[in-house]
């Protein structure tokens, strides 16, 4: 059985939000210890400063009503933040169709309310799914009134939750159990008895190989391309059922995989590695470019499935002259 955290987080202002699904991942990497070093500018894996890199939840699936626990991972040079004072809300106000992103402008001012009562203030915080969730971002829209939401492509749909610190703010994206949107009675039936809510995945130990060689994280070449590896358990990429929007019937999906690398030194090869839903390999590797001077840096695996379970972990790395 999965435990832990979940939950994806999406950085304000940014073109994309950071944690949309796309429909595939990378599927593998080209690893090359002989590359270029990538350019520094704007890397969105750099810690150059405090700041949230994920949100993560307990349950990472829930009814409405049902409290859920999130958590703010802030990341800094000296490690993580735990005493972080984060302020949480819950977006009430529904993006509208013709908006572009996951969550309506609307949740960067005003059309939030407090996660809870009182609003609470710190790096965890629990707070309960919307009563009204289903109708407000899935599809159960009352009648004559706005346009039943469409799921994501796992067949989900999500209520945003809002964490502000110091002058960012992040949004995370709550996994609704709603009911099935324009399906047959039959299928309803079928499905509501075989789909098993998510669960959050693990994350397995974290490898360096330099040349092919594994080396431990404490006694890492300075000035090196290193290959970094993190995995996971063959059952924390959940089979589940879904909607098939084209025959309207159920069929089995499995879920895509992947990994966002921070670091507060160096620079990766690629912000983001993973798994497409199609792909059994229960492991991603990426490139860690090691400053030319020893040191220390802090590391962040944060590890996501396509259905909104999440973990993370962090790691010390040290490296020293070759």
């Amino acid at each position: 059985m999965k435990r832990a955290l979940s939950i994806a987080v999406y950085r304000a202002g940014a073109a994309s939000l950071a944690m949309r699904f796309a429909p595939a991942f990378v599927a593998g990497l080209a690893l090359a210890l002989a590359a270029c070093k990538p350019d520094l500018n704007d890397r969105e894996s750099r810690i150059e400063e405090a700041r949230i890199v994920a949100i993560v939840a307990e349950p990472p699936e829930a009814k409405p009503g049902v409290p859920v626990t999130y958590k703010a991972v802030v990341a800094s040079h000296d490690g993580p933040l735990d005493g972080a004072d984060v302020r949480w809300d819950v977006c009430a106000t529904p993006k509208l169709l013709t908006e572009n992103g996951a969550v309506s402008p609307e949740c960067l001012r005003d059309g939030v309310r407090p996660l809870a009562e009182p609003p609470p203030v710190g790096t965890t915080a629990t707070g309960a799914i919307l009563s009204d969730a289903c109708a407000l971002f899935g599809p159960d829209a009352p009648p004559g009134s706005f346009r039943p939401r469409d799921p994501d492509s796992t067949g989900g749909y999500y209520q945003p939750v809002r964490a502000t610190w110091r002058s960012a703010t992040a949004f995370a994206r709550a996994r609704v159990s709603c009911n099935l949107a324009n399906a047959p009675a039959d299928v309803t039936l079928e499905f509501n008895r075989r789909y098993v809510a998510n669960e959050n995945p693990r994350l397995g130990t974290l490898t360096a190989r330099v040349d092919g060689e594994l080396r431990p994280l404490d006694r890492l070449p300075a000035g090196r391309g290193i290959e970094l590896a993190v995995g996971w358990e063959p059952r924390d990429a959940e089979s589940y059922v879904a909607l098939d929007p084209t025959t309207k019937s159920v069929v089995v999906r499995r879920e895509a995989m992947r990994v966002s690398w921070y670091a507060t030194a160096g620079s990766f090869e690629t912000d983001r590695t993973g798994r497409a839903e199609g792909e059994l390999d229960t492991f991603t590797n990426n490139v860690w470019f090691s400053g030319t001077e020893p040191g220390l840096a802090r590391l962040w695996v944060v590890l996501r499935d396509s259905r909104g379970g999440s973990t993370y972990a962090v790691y010390t790395l040290s490296t020293v002259s070759p």
